[in-house]
C-alpha cells in the first residue's frame, strides 16, 4: 500500500502506522507499506480516503 496523508494531519499519520503494524504489515518506506492481509489493507485505504489522504494498493509481481 502507498499513501499520503497530508502534514496537518499528523495523528491519522500515527494512527494509521499503528493499524499497519497491528495487522503486521512491513514498512518498506514511510508512506510505503507491505502485508498480505488485503482485505485490512482496503479498511485502512478507507480510513485514509475519509480522513482527507490518498491511498492505493498495489500487486507485487516479479518480473525478472
Amino acid at each position: 500500500m502507498v499513501f499520503d496523508i497530508p502534514r496537518e494531519k499528523g495523528s491519522v499519520q500515527r494512527q494509521v502506522s499503528r493499524l499497519l503494524a497491528k495487522t503486521g504489515a512491513k514498512q518498506i518506506q514511510r508512506s510505503v507499506w507491505k502485508s498480505r492481509e488485503l482485505q485490512e489493507l482496503i479498511d485502512i485505504s478507507s480510513f485514509i480516503r475519509k480522513s482527507g489522504g490518498d491511498a492505493r494498493i498495489l500487486e507485487e509481481r516479479f518480473v525478472f
